[in-house]
């Protein structure tokens, strides 16, 4: 896998700002990643979405996360200023808005990194790769701590911009799928989810993209043992913790984690190497 690389710059490791740039082509669905930003809301978070699209086909594609989700036009982003949450979840449909200068594009970017003094930012920020420069696309990494870039055959290509893992892609892939299911039982935990959020989160967290073949049979077990249930709303399924099972689920991860623990002890462990004449 390829990947990109770029420099630190000082407005974008702002204190009290987390701010991703997600670069997508136009082939990609696009609200995969941001359904998973929104998954992992916390209940202090005002969450906000910009977008220049009608948005009542967006409340369409959110209604089933069970998120209060304010839709605003690019026009109105400064009123955030405004807001009394001290604490705002923001995603910006950046793709969504046509003929952008450049002007416009590295103004809007400023606004968050100074609305961050006055609020806690998380935020997520779209774009339709195709429809930027290279010196735009060199330019908006300046204004962000992460970077994602989804293509057209999903591979993704993204990190943290400024405290890269060493770890190789190959290497974190495996480690995902070998422990899938506690990783899924913890998410279920925090907040419902289906199967697509479950995809998405994973591939924001952890760099890693696992197909619906991989999620959906290792769900319908997680339900056969009486871990999970599932909950429709319209076309989606959702899954939050079986009822009685949140205190079985809680043993498991800690058990994992205990049994982590114990074997990286074990691999960190310095053999003594004996000398002598």
């Amino acid at each position: 896998m390829n990947s990109l690389n770029s420099q630190s710059q000082s407005n974008a490791n702002v204190k009290g700002l987390n701010h991703t740039l997600h670069l997508y082509t136009s082939k990609v669905n696009k609200h995969t990643i941001q359904r998973a930003f929104l998954a992992s809301i916390g209940s202090d978070e005002k969450a906000v979405y910009v977008t220049a699209d009608d948005p009542a086909s967006l409340i369409q594609k959110f209604n089933s996360m069970n998120v209060e989700l304010r839709i605003i036009k690019p026009e109105e982003i400064r009123n955030l200023e405004n807001e009394k949450n001290s604490k705002l979840r923001i995603i910006i449909d950046a793709g969504s808005i046509l003929n952008q200068e450049d002007a416009e594009i590295e103004e809007r970017e400023n606004y968050i990194i100074e609305l961050s003094k006055k609020h806690s930012i998380n935020c997520l920020c779209t774009y339709d790769v195709s429809k930027l420069n290279p010196d735009m696309i060199k330019q908006l990494t300046t204004h962000h701590n992460h970077l994602q870039l989804t293509t057209t055959d999903l591979t993704v290509l993204s990190g943290d911009l400024f405290d890269r893992s060493k770890l190789s892609d190959d290497s974190l892939k495996k480690i995902v799928k070998d422990n899938l299911e506690t990783i899924i039982l913890t998410l279920i935990q925090r907040k419902p989810m289906c199967g697509t959020d479950i995809i998405g989160t994973i591939h924001l967290e952890f760099n890693v993209l696992l197909s619906p073949g991989t999620i959906y049979p290792l769900l319908h077990s997680l339900e056969e043992k009486g871990l999970l249930m599932s909950e429709k709303y319209g076309k989606a399924k959702t899954y939050v913790p079986a009822k009685d099972a949140e205190l079985r689920i809680r043993h498991l991860v800690d058990e994992h984690i205990q049994a982590r623990r114990l074997l990286n002890r074990y691999l960190q462990h310095k053999p003594t190497i004996e000398g002598g004449s």
